[in-house]
């Protein structure tokens, strides 16, 4: 049974687009997230946008807000200046990773800063009660050296204080529960949460996912050949939803989001996981 969702947004680039994802949090509050989750652009280039919707949301909402953190193009100072200002305006979660370089080439650490994202949690951690999720990937990362090498990756990030695992999404549901399975074998103990891509666009997210290494099925070349917008947007609200069902009946118990700063497909699969039954909304 699915016990929670969370779900992740990006910071507006316009005031149309602050307005609209106002308007799309709000629609998603009563089913009562676990936690929201704020992003950081490549590069960090959306860092002071991350620190403004975080702080606003905290202070004008009763939502559990974690923050983005990445360590490219930063300093040290830097990293203890935005750790310390997402203290300061109550920020208790932090989802820690490495990040990617503006132009998704190669990644090459500041040479006064982190080298990767196991320094990251650890200097999170010796900040204080700061609860982290680190990232999971359950098919190969594209700079990846092989999945025992990634295992042991991850055993690192635990072992300086990582709490839970945040998943990249994957076409095959098949991934995650391999993925799942592989990790507790190897001793890793800590919650791994499915990320669950809802699709906007099928053509954006073939683009988004052979940037980042993510296996394209051919149905959804298919899709963007033969179908018009209206028929994709419930080919991609049916395939989320269907995708959630498989996770649940193979014991995952919470799922997160990449919602696209959008929240009707969101509000529709909750309504096939039991939330607005279970938050008594009519």
């Amino acid at each position: 049974m699915i016990k929670d969702i969370s779900f992740e947004f990006f910071p507006p680039r316009t005031e149309e687009m602050e307005q609209k994802l106002k308007q799309n949090i709000g629609a998603l509050i009563d089913l009562s997230p676990r936690f929201i989750s704020i992003t950081y652009g490549a590069g960090g280039t959306t860092r002071y946008k991350t620190h403004k919707i975080v702080s606003k949301l905290i202070k004008e909402t009763r939502l559990n807000v974690a923050a983005h953190l990445t360590c490219v193009n930063t300093d040290l100072n830097e990293i203890d200046e935005v750790i310390e200002n997402y203290i300061s305006i109550g920020v208790k979660h932090i989802v820690a990773l490495r990040g990617d370089m503006k132009d998704l080439g190669h990644f090459i650490p500041h040479p006064q800063g982190l080298s990767n994202s196991v320094e990251l949690v650890k200097h999170i951690k010796d900040k204080g009660d700061i609860k982290v999720s680190i990232s999971g990937y359950p098919e190969l990362h594209p700079e990846s050296q092989g999945i025992a090498t990634d295992i042991n990756f991850i055993k690192s990030k635990v072992d300086v204080g990582a709490d839970q695992i945040i998943t990249q999404f994957s076409f095959d549901t098949e991934n995650y529960i391999k993925y799942r399975d592989t990790l507790i074998s190897q001793g890793i103990n800590i919650p791994i949460i499915p990320g669950i891509m809802l699709i906007k666009n099928f053509n954006g997210i073939k683009n988004m996912s052979n940037k980042i290494g993510v296996k394209v099925p051919n149905w959804v070349d298919k899709i963007i050949e033969k179908e018009n917008k209206d028929t994709q947007k419930i080919i991609a609200e049916d395939f989320a939803i269907t995708q959630s069902e498989e996770l649940e009946k193979n014991g995952f118990e919470q799922l997160h989001f990449y919602t696209l700063n959008e929240s009707e497909i969101m509000i529709n699969i909750s309504k096939h996981l039991g939330f607005y039954a279970k938050n008594n909304i009519t």
